[in-house]
């Protein structure tokens, strides 16, 4: 069986396609995003999102593999031969399948080597790269199986190649995850079914019968076993049954619990509000200890009452909601918008003027024009630096108006903002907010 395994290696198109396949590891691992570098989970999902392209090349590949023994009488002669035929099917599927983790092993590789510097403690998270790992083997698997019943030198790998990545995108539920928070995690159970999808398909990729040739009749056949049939009956039924039972199983990712990690707080000076991240966004907290003292303003502005902690969504989770900041796709930009809300919301509480009422609808555009001041104020920065790149919709009018007020002088600012308070109707519209 060794002898098999490394003759196939050595015959594979795969051996040849191999830097091309490492090529298309690493431009789709840099290509796609960069903010993953330094955070744990995102560097490994963005290694695990790889397999979603390398798959469709397995394949392929082991479409044709399998085919080419089916084309040169390879089944004809095992049916005569001593050793069983799933030896040489495993050997042949091992083969693809080697090259093929080589290539992933390469971007996970290079994922957590960039990332190392700024990560801190930790490392690539397993159930992420047993995700990748699962979605490569369902890929060469049906390949490898589909060769053998249709042993087509071109349509059989095409068609395996562009079914296998269409499914994988229109199926009901996820073989892959696109982004990793630090405040999910992959489920165990949905995770397991994948992994169970898996072994079940590679079993029956090598345990299930080829069709039989031209030739077969010329010889002396011999049946299959009992002991295969069943092996083959078993993985059919199991990898249907797992296929039908995922959605059953669950969300592939969760809600990782608060209590999983020590946060991670910190905070500019004594008197400043303090920030808590999960430990693996620790290469933001710089910018955000920055963002929470720029929003402490209470010398000049008493009106202003931060909180005296800011914390990432996840860790603040209550029975009324999360208050926490987000930092979507590395974008700090984000975690100004929240750490806002919350200086709004414990300087003046929940505001909820009375619609329908003129006066009414300007406490409302009161209302967005100081939480888009705020957030200027949190970034520090001029706000069309601060707003490049970010999306918000019904808010433009806000946006403008803040504008214009964080470049006012002083005491053309201040009268402003004591504007835009006097039609919030602070003592009748807005009451405490119960999360703070």
């Amino acid at each position: 069986m060794l002898k098999t395994y490394l003759t196939e290696l050595r015959r594979s198109p795969l051996l040849t396609a191999f830097p091309v396949m490492v090529a298309v590891d690493l431009a789709v691992l840099f290509g796609r995003s960069r903010y993953w570098i330094g955070v744990w989970p995102e560097a490994s999902v963005a290694a695990q999102i790889v397999t979603l392209f390398l798959g469709p090349v397995l394949a392929g590949v082991s479409a044709w593999q399998a085919g080419r023994a089916s084309r040169a009488g390879m089944p004809e002669f095992l049916l005569a031969a001593a050793r069983p035929a799933w030896r040489i099917e495993a050997a042949r599927l091992a083969a693809t399948l080697t090259l093929g983790f080589l290539a992933y092993g390469i971007g996970c590789v290079v994922a957590a080597a960039v990332s190392f510097r700024d990560a801190g403690p930790g490392f690539l998270w397993p159930s992420y790269l047993l995700l990748g790992a699962a979605t490569l083997v369902i890929f060469a698997s049906v390949g490898h199986l589909a060769g053998r019943l249709w042993p087509s030198p071109g349509f059989t790998p095409i068609v395996c190649a562009l079914g296998c990545f269409i499914s994988m995108l229109s199926l009901p539920f996820r073989f892959n995850v696109l982004a990793g928070p630090p405040d999910t995690h992959l489920n165990p159970l949905p995770l397991a079914v994948r992994l169970f999808v898996a072994l079940a398909l590679a079993v029956l990729a090598v345990a299930a019968p080829s069709l039989p040739g031209k030739s077969e009749r010329e010889i002396t056949t011999r049946e299959l076993p009992w002991r295969t049939r069943g092996v083959v009956l078993v993985s059919a039924v199991g990898a249907g049954l797992a296929l039908t039972a995922a959605p059953a199983a669950g969300e592939l990712r969760g809600e990782r619990p608060a209590t999983a990690t020590t946060p991670l707080c910190e905070r500019v000076d004594e008197n400043a509000p303090s920030v808590c991240v999960w430990p693996e966004h620790r290469k933001y907290l710089p910018e955000l200890t920055r963002m929470a003292q720029r929003l402490d303003a209470r010398p000049s502005r008493p009106w202003i009452r931060p909180p005296a902690e800011f914390r990432e969504f996840g860790l603040a989770r209550t029975r009324l909601g999360d208050p926490g900041f987000d930092i979507a796709e590395g974008h700090v930009r984000t975690a100004a918008i929240a750490m806002a809300d919350q200086v709004f919301r414990t300087s003046f509480g929940w505001c909820t003027p009375p619609r329908g009422k003129p006066e009414a609808r300007r406490a409302w555009q009161a209302i967005d024009n100081l939480h888009m001041w705020l957030e200027y104020q949190a970034t520090g920065q001029d706000p069309a630096v601060a707003d490049e790149g970010l999306h918000q919709s019904g808010v433009e009018t806000a946006r403008r108006n803040a504008a214009q007020a964080v470049r006012m002088s002083p005491p053309d600012q201040e009268k402003w903002i004591a504007e835009e308070r006097g039609h919030l109707r602070e003592n009748t519209w807005c009451e405490p907010d119960a999360r703070f």
